[in-house]
Parts: C-alpha cells; sequence; structure tokens
C-alpha cells in the first residue's frame, strides 16, 4: 500500500465538471472560486489533435510548496491522512502560496481577503469515504485510494511536474493520444499555442506597483547608507527623512496584505520562507538604522548594512518561484544589482560604478533581444545608464540632477518590465507548452 491520493484516468475524463459540483457542495464554495478546476487541452477545438483534460485541486504535495513558501505558518499537514491543511485563522493573505503551487490549489477570497483551498476531504476520508470529487464523477476519471505511486506517469503531456512529489497517481495517456499530428502536407506540422499574453496573471504591475515602489525603496536606502559614515555623516533631517521613507516602504508593502492587523505573522517561516526573510531584514535594517542615527555607534551601522544585504537577496529570492519569458540567469532589474549600483555611487567607487553599469546594459540588451521588445521607454531606460557611464568617464563629481534622475525614471521602468515579464507555473501554462 502507498500513500493517500488521487488517482486520475485522463482516457476517460470527458470535462464534464461534475467533480467541480461536488467538491464545491460538500465545501460550500462560491462560483467562480471552485477548489477543484478542470483544465483541458486543444482549447481550439481543432477535429485532428488530441482533446484530453485534467481535473486538479490541491495534490497534498509530500514536499508542499504552498507549505514551505508561506511565511505566516498557515499550513500544516496531517500526519493521519497526508493532507496538507490551510489554517484561515493564522492566513495574511498575502497570497505567496498561490505563487508558489504549480497546480493552482490554493485560492485568494477576495471577501474573506484570505486564501482557501482542497482538505482532501479529510473529515470524510477519517470516517473511511472518499472525497466528495471522486464520488461524484460519472465515469471513474478521478478516484482516491493508495497507490504506490508511479512518478514517471507525472511526464504526461500538460502535466506540470515540478519534483514536488504531488499525492496523484496518473493513469497515462494511451500511446496513439501522444503522436504528433500533421496537416496539410508531410512538412508541416501542426501545434497547439496558447497566447500566453492573454492568459490571466497572478502577477500585474497594476496590482504589484507597491511591491515595485518598495523594491526600488529598498534598493535606493541600503545603496545609499554607506554615504551617511563614508563621506559625511546625514543631518537630523536627512536622517527623519531616510527613517521616514524606510517606513513608507514597509507601509507600501503591506499593501497586498488581505489581513493588515495580522502582519506580524509575516516573520514566523525564516527557517524556510525567503518572503519572511525579506519582511524581518528590511524591518531590522531599519531598526538598527534608525538607532545609529540616534547613538551614533558605529556597530550599528554596519549591523544596519548586513541586514541591507541580507533584505536585498531576499528581495530577489522571493521571485524565484517565477518563470521568467527571457530564460536569463541574471535580470538588469534585480534590486541586488541596483542596491550595488547605488552603493558604488554613495562611496563614489569607479570599478563598482563601471561593473554595474556595464553589467545592467549588458543584461537588460540581451533581456531585450531574446524578447524582441525595444521601444521608446527602452531607449530611455539606457539613455540614463550609457549617459551615466559617459558622464562619470568625464567628469565624476559633476553629475546634473536630470541624469540622476533619468537613471531612477531608468529602474522604474526596468522594475516595472520585470514585473511584466514573469509568470507563474500554472496548469493552463503547463498546458500551452505541451
Amino acid at each position: 500500500m502507498g500513500q493517500n491520493s488521487f488517482i486520475f484516468n485522463i482516457n476517460k475524463c470527458v470535462g464534464c465538471n461534475a467533480c467541480v459540483v461536488g467538491c464545491s457542495i460538500e465545501n460550500g464554495t462560491k462560483i467562480p472560486l471552485n477548489w477543484r478546476v478542470v483544465n483541458s487541452a486543444n482549447l481550439i477545438k481543432h477535429p485532428d489533435l488530441p482533446v484530453f483534460h485534467y481535473s486538479l485541486a490541491c495534490n497534498h504535495c509530500e514536499e508542499a510548496p504552498c507549505m514551505n513558501n508561506c511565511p505566516a505558518l498557515a499550513y500544516s499537514r496531517d500526519e493521519k491522512t497526508g493532507a496538507v491543511i490551510h489554517h484561515a485563522e493564522a492566513c495574511i493573505g498575502c497570497k505567496y502560496c498561490t505563487w508558489a503551487c504549480p497546480y493552482d490549489a490554493p485560492k485568494f477570497n477576495p471577501e474573506t481577503r484570505i486564501v482557501e483551498k482542497c482538505n482532501f476531504c479529510v473529515d470524510r476520508i477519517n470516517e473511511g469515504e472518499k472525497p466528495a470529487c471522486t464520488v461524484a464523477c460519472p465515469v471513474g476519471a478521478l478516484d482516491f485510494g493508495q497507490p504506490v505511486l508511479n512518478k514517471e506517469n507525472y511526464i504526461q503531456p500538460g502535466f506540470v511536474n515540478t519534483g514536488i512529489k504531488p499525492s496523484i497517481q496518473l493513469i497515462p495517456l494511451r500511446d496513439n493520444s501522444k503522436q504528433t499530428k500533421t496537416l496539410g502536407s508531410e512538412k508541416t506540422t501542426y501545434t497547439q499555442k496558447i497566447d500566453f499574453e492573454q492568459l490571466p496573471s497572478k502577477i500585474q504591475v497594476r496590482k504589484e506597483w507597491t511591491l515595485l515602489l518598495f523594491t526600488l525603496i529598498a534598493a535606493l536606502l541600503i545603496g545609499i547608507l554607506p554615504f551617511s559614515f563614508n563621506i559625511r555623516r546625514f543631518t537630523s533631517q536627512e536622517e527623519i527623512l531616510f527613517v521616514g521613507m524606510g517606513i513608507l516602504a514597509m507601509f507600501l508593502s503591506s499593501f497586498h496584505l488581505g489581513k493588515k492587523l495580522r502582519a506580524w505573522r509575516s516573520i514566523l517561516n525564516l527557517k524556510k520562507s525567503w518572503l519572511s526573510r525579506e519582511i524581518f531584514s528590511f524591518s531590522g535594517f531599519i531598526f538598527f538604522v534608525a538607532l545609529y542615527f540616534y547613538l551614533g555607534i558605529e556597530w550599528l551601522a554596519w549591523s544596519a548594512m548586513a541586514m541591507g544585504v541580507l533584505s536585498l537577496i531576499s528581495i530577489d529570492m522571493v521571485y524565484k518561484l517565477t518563470y521568467r519569458k527571457d530564460k536569463l540567469i541574471f535580470h538588469s532589474a534585480m534590486v541586488w544589482l541596483t542596491g550595488l549600483l547605488i552603493f558604488g555611487l554613495a562611496i563614489q567607487s569607479d570599478f563598482l560604478i563601471a561593473m554595474t553599469l556595464t553589467a545592467k546594459i549588458t543584461l537588460y540588451s540581451a533581456r531585450k533581444y531574446q524578447l524582441k521588445r525595444f521601444s521608446f521607454l527602452s531607449i530611455l531606460r539606457l539613455s540614463g545608464l550609457i549617459g551615466l557611464i559617459v558622464y562619470w568617464a568625464i567628469s565624476p563629481f559633476d553629475i546634473p540632477v536630470w541624469l540622476y534622475l533619468l537613471l531612477g525614471l531608468g529602474e522604474l521602468i526596468d522594475r516595472a518590465e520585470f514585473y511584466h515579464e514573469i509568470e507563474i507555473i500554472t496548469p493552463k501554462s503547463g498546458l500551452g507548452k505541451s
């Protein structure tokens, strides 16, 4: 015997959504917030292409990314059934688990402002019954049992396999359903393509603009702090402005929380969640900076810088869950690189300035080349970088204010493009690549 798992026969599913209805009735969910969703291949309904469906809810993965990445420890595993349980009273509504799950299992409820998901019908399992969705399936495509999972069957067209050991046994497609279809002539092969620009995205600039500003303010403050103890001490007004901007950044970052009064829970998962580490380290940065400004003790400044470096690393690592369309390892808008540029400007290091500007120009150009996207905004972005490196080479201590403003605008454009170009892995995106 294996572990409690869903058993899904891809060949039998007719996409009738009876499993979705069964789940909704059992758990009292409201359309369109369904815990179980049927995702279909061949959305264009071409008669010469295979038609198949995936009925997916939470797969209660052995290495559940929702549980590992949740900053508030709002998930736990039921040891008896293996179910990954979401605790509504602990959820802060940050939606980070919805980024982490490749099966789109956690759903953000805009009415309750928290996440909810399939609970494996754990009460039914404990009573010796099967989950409601499996009972509702009229064709026997969806079932429940304790099979010994065959992970080789996860390699199916359209099924997202990221190595997190989902508790689902797939009955694979028949061989003739996997064959490439040729239409018109032997030289013309038709493959289904989905326009990813038209798919609903979980990360959008218009929704994440507060996070965009938070990341840029964090890079600015962390990069410029060394100026205070390397060039000259900030005035009291500048110190108040500095700390005020830090508090503003933290306030902006809280905008995407569904339950803001529970924000304190966001630092509970320092062991596994990069989001927890980001929030903790940036808060620590502002705390040590404020103490340094007030007491003037040097070790407080160095403590602040250490927390700042950790904060920049954490901010970039938060987005490691996403899929980049350019597929480059590094990105010109990564905050650690922006922070390093500002740091170089703050301490007036020719080496750091030349290195970071060259890296940003190279990475930005490479991305635009790969994506085949170059616009007026791209010209503005590159103008600030190239203009600064030229001015610095000619007259490093006489940089005009307008050039710094152009550089700042370029960083804003680059970061906005970063949010526009990243995607979250979902069953729909998996079907699009099949």
